[in-house]
C-alpha cells in the first residue's frame, strides 16, 4: 500500500488507471476491522493499487479527496477511482476484501 500523506499524493491517485483509496483511523475500532479487511484482500490481490490515509495524520488530503471526487468524508472508507473517476464506495463495516476482489474482477 502507498501511504497518502499530501494533496499531491491524492492527485498521484487520482491519475492512476485504477485506485482504491482506503481512508481509516488507527484509533477507531471499525477501523481496525477495516483494516483487517484490506490486509485480507491484499493477501489475495499483492499487485492491487492500494492508496492508505490516515485521517488523522493527513486530514488536509483527507478533505482534499472528499472535494475532488464529491463523495462525503466517511472513516474507514474506499473508494475505488477507474482513471479518476468513482467507481465504488464502501463505508465502516461494508468495506469487505471480497467485494474489493469483485471490483478488480
Amino acid at each position: 500500500m502507498k501511504q497518502i500523506a499530501t494533496t499531491q499524493d491524492v492527485d498521484e491517485a487520482l491519475s492512476a488507471d485504477t485506485a482504491i483509496l482506503f481512508k481509516y483511523s488507527m484509533t477507531c475500532p471499525i477501523s481496525a476491522n477495516a483494516r483487517g479487511e484490506m490486509e485480507a484482500f491484499l493477501e489475495r490481490q499483492p499487485d492491487a493499487p492500494v492508496y492508505r490515509l490516515d485521517v488523522h495524520q493527513a486530514p488536509e488530503a483527507s478533505v482534499y479527496v472528499a472535494e475532488k471526487t464529491g463523495i462525503e468524508h466517511e472513516s474507514p472508507q474506499v473508494i475505488v477511482l477507474r482513471n479518476g473517476k468513482t467507481g465504488y464506495t464502501a463505508t465502516h463495516f461494508d468495506v469487505r476484501a471480497k467485494d474489493l476482489e469483485e471490483q478488480l474482477a
